[in-house]
């Protein structure tokens, strides 16, 4: 995978290409980012410019609703235009950087690979670790003949290498039996019958002539070693593949007393040791080359996940380009909810105001400015007089009461408020001495909707909160159940 690993380099690379025709275009006034991101702006303004006319959907024109209602803009073809590239711009940042980490990873993978040119895996030196390759053995023409795993030990001694090694091991076998012993002549504490030497390819196995007072592991048996103390003969056999060697100790055991740390057992460190059948003193291990009549081709199975990351990042990317749609539909709804909330005080001001004598254009003027005043002060945005307040600029443009009332009613978009802006309309077309009375049952009428509407959140509520209940329940039974049971 990571031979082919400069293809995640063509997406970047055509972006460099689509940033070099589009770096003369300008942004949208509304779009004020700088850096990599005003970029990638551009970009999308020039991709958008050259779909714009392929992507005119029904989803199109219902995003192009959405951003005329929720952000009140007339030049709705400059905010759809705005909306898309950001939402492009997005897509092609996710995708670019997916595309050079999976670069970034593919290349670290190729480096890691242990095997070599002519089909070679270098060993390891003693005393580093020994690892294992996954090969893939495929033939002449490419078709896969297998899967294998194979076991790296470290590099083994010749015999002179270790002839020479057991001269120095020697040596620092006798600081190691000793331990916190002085000397061999004064053996009063338990001695190391050490089984392997650090740094060292030694297995050592032990030979004593008196195990009645000295343990096979090195531990004095205190109540079997007598006054005068006890002289111990100790053999140390070494061996390394087919070699063998032999060092003798002869161990003076006195008497102690012990302190019951001391009695303490120790632990034996033991190192089990594998070797491969063939090519044992070589610094490579050399791979078949054939398989039967068939010629064999070796490469190695690494672990690249580039792919996989190119792909969640491409995932994602499409993703966000979803949910950005999916946002300005919750943002709708939210919008609607508000609203619908809403609905109730501002029919009651309606008719308050009405039977002060106020009339309606007098009333959204005074909610108008009323809610400016509260925005103002508190920073709070409400739909419903953001509206009002649109309704009272085109009754001052000189639009017609009935127009406006009309535009109202379309623009709020529920069936409560297109009631009242029928009710607003028939009274200036017809004439309605009972306008007042139809609006104070139009009022009452609201409320009676809001508290259904509370009724049923509330009834909604309650069902969600019903799982969490069963377990708690569930929890709480297991909580009183096993101790109970453990108890018997």
């Amino acid at each position: 995978m990571y031979k082919f690993s400069f293809l995640y380099l063509i997406f970047p690379l055509a972006m460099v290409v689509l940033w070099g025709l589009s770096k003369n275009l300008e942004l949208p006034p509304g779009i004020e980012d700088t850096g990599i991101s005003r970029a990638f702006l551009r970009i999308a303004l020039y991709i958008y410019k050259n779909i714009r006319g392929r992507i005119r959907t029904f989803s199109s024109e219902k995003i192009r609703m959405y951003l005329g209602t929720l952000e009140q803009r007339k030049d709705l073809d400059n905010a759809e235009t705005e909306y898309f590239i950001r939402k492009i711009s997005v897509v092609l940042m996710m995708a670019s950087a997916g595309c050079f980490l999976a670069f970034m990873m593919a290349v670290g993978a190729g480096h890691s690979s242990k095997l070599g040119e002519g089909d070679v895996i270098a060993r390891n030196s003693f005393g580093e670790k020994d690892y294992k390759v996954n090969l893939v053995a495929t033939d002449e023409a490419g078709n896969e003949i297998g899967q294998y795993t194979l076991p790296v030990t470290t590099r083994e001694y010749t015999d002179e290498e270790a002839q020479a090694l057991f001269e120095e091991a020697a040596a620092a076998l006798e600081k190691i039996v000793l331990k916190e012993n002085s000397s061999f002549d004064d053996v009063s504490s338990d001695l190391d019958l050490a089984e392997r030497i650090p740094d060292y390819p030694f297995d050592i196995s032990w030979r004593s002539d008196n195990y009645d007072v000295l343990h096979f592991d090195g531990e004095l048996i205190e109540e079997m070693i007598p006054e005068e103390g006890v002289l111990v003969n100790l053999t140390a056999t070494y061996s390394y593949k087919d070699l063998r060697w032999q060092q003798d100790f002869c161990a003076q055991i006195k008497p102690r007393t012990l302190t019951p740390s001391e009695r303490a057992f120790k632990e034996i460190k033991e190192l089990l040791t594998k070797a491969d059948e063939s090519s044992k003193e070589e610094q490579e291990i050399s791979l078949p080359e054939s398989y039967g009549q068939r010629k064999i081709r070796w490469s190695e199975k690494v672990t690249d996940n580039s792919m996989l990351l190119l792909m969640l990042t491409l995932i994602g990317s499409a993703a966000s380009y979803v949910l950005k749609d999916k946002e300005l539909k919750k943002a709708m709804e939210e919008r609607s909810a508000q609203m619908l909330g809403d609905y109730p005080q501002f029919v009651s001001q309606i008719v308050l105001y009405m039977g002060a004598g106020m009339t309606m254009r007098n009333i959204f003027e005074k909610l108008g400015s009323g809610y400016v005043r509260k925005k103002n002060n508190t920073g709070e945005k409400k739909y419903l007089y953001e509206e009002v307040l649109r309704a009272g600029r085109e009754m001052a443009a000189g639009t017609s009461e009935g127009s406006v009332y009309e535009h109202f009613g379309l623009r709020c978009s529920g069936q409560q408020y297109t009631r009242l802006t029928t009710l607003l309309s028939q009274n200036l077309r017809k004439g309605n001495s009972e306008l007042l009375i139809l609006l104070q049952e139009e009022s009452k009428k609201a409320f009676d909707e809001r508290m259904d509407r509370v009724r049923k959140a509330g009834e909604e509520a309650g069902t969600k909160l019903l799982l969490p209940m069963i377990i708690m329940l569930v929890i709480v039974m297991i909580v009183i159940m096993i101790p109970a049971y453990m108890a018997f």
